[in-house]
């Protein structure tokens, strides 16, 4: 009979253990997490009930002599690429003592994403207050689409702790034990019931480390990247920290108004030849832009180095009606300008993170040098002559919002580099 062990990769617990150590002793711990919008807590009816919070509580109620602080650095829509760029900031200065790590729904199963969920853990295992690191495998529910497979064997090579939602919630529902209605709404995301099941997993696993503290285990020293990694020096580039030359491009000069308030920091241009343009030292360069919901929005060019006929097409205009949407398109990929996403091959909506494009270039020693990276609005779809219908063949469908007479602009949120 199936035992639906969430528990996939027990790992090495020694870092744990010394957390827990810590907090036995009453020193101020930090429990950190990274990933999506499961981890940000959406579906659940409060962030008190997000699976995050509730793993917090368990340190807090197991260790209450200790001070616990809690970072939930979660960014629905968003994959381990822009993960390994924004944890520096958004995780590693808090000094966390433990990081859990979700990135198996918004990463594709593919071995560029292996490289960029590689780099971000290295970068978290190496970081100064040397956290325990644990791995956290969600799904699709009505497909099973996961990244689990690459993620698992990065897990394993490292030696850390690995809970899967696969091997568990996933395997039960098959199997008819359970349904999904009873913890998720839409086959992603779960509600409270789901929230509370993912943390009561992590705690079981908590708990039984706690119980067997005496068994620390030695560490042994961080083994070499599986293969080329670019990704565990990745930087987010915004305009307060690089100089850009902007030719009808302005800064956004906003303050961040609450923690998820992403849309600041960048740059934006609204017109047909608006252009901005930047001098980069790097093997790796992805582009970061918000996709509105707000049609008609412009769609603009990436070029790299003058190479014009591989320019690569930056779409601002979102299919989707729930909202605005951060959105990575890689553009560069060791020291590769990543060709299959231009103008000639496609139509604005119709490019994605091209598995085979971007895995033209995994054997390419990748070696920094400079690179000018320029962004150009070229206009909107209907400016550009594509027709709804020519974008249906294409893709994702392009229609103007009804109602809506706000002529969006292009936002570039950040340039990543590595």
């Amino acid at each position: 009979m199936p035992s639906y062990n969430p528990v996939i990769n027990s790992g090495n617990h020694t870092r744990l253990i010394k957390a827990m150590d810590k907090a036995r002793r009453g020193e101020d711990l930090c429990i950190a997490f990274i990933g999506g919008s499961i981890t940000e807590g959406y579906s659940s009816t409060s962030h008190d009930k997000c699976y995050a919070k509730l793993i917090h509580d368990w340190w807090v109620r197991e260790f209450p002599g200790s001070n616990i602080s809690y970072v939930n650095a979660g960014i629905g829509g968003t994959g381990s690429d822009y993960g390994a760029a924004r944890v520096e900031g958004d995780v590693l200065k808090y000094e966390p003592d433990v990081v859990f790590v979700d990135f198996t729904v918004n990463d594709a199963d593919n071995e560029f994403y292996a490289e960029t969920y590689e780099g971000l853990l290295r970068r978290i295992i190496k970081s100064s207050s040397h956290p325990a690191v644990v791995l956290l495998f969600f799904v699709q529910y009505d497909s099973g689409i996961s990244a689990q497979p690459h993620h698992l064997e990065i897990g394993r090579h490292y030696d850390l702790p690995c809970i899967s939602c696969v091997s568990s919630i996933y395997a039960k529902l098959k199997d008819g034990l359970i349904k999904a209605a009873e913890f998720t709404q839409d086959m992603l995301h779960p509600n409270d019931r789901g929230h509370a099941m993912i943390a009561a997993m992590a705690a079981d696993f908590l708990d039984t480390i706690k119980h067997e503290a005496a068994a620390e285990e030695a560490e042994g020293p961080l083994p070499a990247p599986l293969g080329i990694n670019a990704w565990e020096n990745a930087k987010r580039l915004q305009h307060a920290d690089t100089e850009a030359v902007l030719k009808g491009f302005e800064k956004d000069t906003k303050e961040k108004e609450y923690p998820a308030d992403h849309f600041r920091g960048g740059w934006s241009g609204k017109k047909a030849g608006d252009e901005i343009i930047f001098k980069l030292n790097c093997s790796e360069i992805s582009v970061q832009f918000r996709r509105t919901v707000k049609r008609p929005a412009p769609v603009a060019l990436a070029v790299v180095d003058g190479d014009e006929d591989n320019a690569v097409m930056l779409d601002a205009n979102f299919d989707q009606d729930w909202g605005d949407c951060l959105s990575v398109i890689p553009v560069m990929r060791h020291g590769c300008v990543v060709t299959g996403q231009t103008k000639k091959d496609c139509s604005p909506a119709k490019y994605e993170h091209s598995a085979e494009a971007l895995a033209k270039y995994k054997d390419t020693e990748p070696q920094a040098k400079e690179h000018e990276l320029k962004i150009r609005i070229i206009g909107t779809p209907g400016e550009l002559g594509y027709t709804v219908g020519e974008m249906v063949s294409g893709g994702p469908a392009w229609h103007k919002s009804e109602g809506n007479d706000v002529q969006a602009g292009f936002e570039l949120l950040s340039v990543f580099t590595a």
